[in-house]
């Protein structure tokens, strides 16, 4: 692809230019993910104590984020990593709702097969879009245009729509559902970022795909043996 077709694409795919979200919501919205993300992070290393006391940690967590300034965790987490996606909040969500000791059906199903062991095609995906998205970063991909600002037009916003909405229609399952939500959510919202890639995926979740995939690999292994 020559310089002048790279061009020509990148306009198609910011034809209307960026639609960003409004500051003041915006601040609202990182707040709150990253406020839902040590909740559930606390929750779960807390596993040793009792659910009572897993709860009110995770309450703790999420109101000290909550704090407006720089006493509030999420002030020093914003200016380092900017914004968790939609992604990575939708699944700590449904982390906390299946250890709801209410719903003890899905108690067993947690017991069982963890929600955070996703299936590994789709750890495969994050971590694929994670690399082509690294590697844009520093240039290393032979193409005349950003990819990451492509995903602030709305026909990328349209085509993943239609794409992990076609994947989720070929999986079963609730997690196989995230990405598509995702999107969902930030066409609605356009948060966290206004770019349909920080809503699918961030740094953290891609490290995180590479657990999964090394877990699924190792689970694999050891079975063999």
């Amino acid at each position: 692809m020559d310089f002048f077709e790279a061009d020509r694409l990148a306009q198609l795919w910011l034809s209307s230019g960026p639609v960003l979200p409004d500051s003041g919501l915006r601040q609202l919205c990182v707040r709150g993910l990253w406020a839902l993300l040590l909740a559930t992070l606390g929750y779960r290393l807390a596993s040793a104590r009792s659910p009572r006391w897993r709860a009110n940690l995770a309450v703790l967590l999420a109101l000290i984020c909550l704090v407006p300034g720089p006493l509030s965790p999420a002030y020093w987490l914003e200016m380092a990593f900017s914004a968790p996606s939609w992604s990575s909040a939708l699944l700590c969500a449904w982390w906390l709702f299946l250890s709801k000791p209410a719903q003890t059906a899905y108690r067993h199903t947690w017991d069982a097969q963890p929600p955070a062991r996703l299936p590994l095609t789709w750890a495969l995906a994050g971590m694929a879009l994670g690399w082509v998205l690294a590697l844009d970063t520093f240039a290393a991909l032979p193409l005349g245009a950003s990819i990451y600002a492509w995903g602030f037009g709305p026909l990328c916003s349209a085509l993943m729509l239609l794409l992990t909405a076609a994947l989720w229609l070929g999986t079963s399952g609730p997690v196989t559902a995230v990405p598509l939500l995702a999107v969902g959510l930030f066409i609605l919202t356009r948060l966290p970022s206004g770019n349909v890639w920080d809503a699918l995926i961030d740094p953290w979740l891609w490290l995180y795909l590479h657990a999964c995939a090394a877990g699924h690999w190792w689970r694999r292994l050891r079975g063999r043996s």
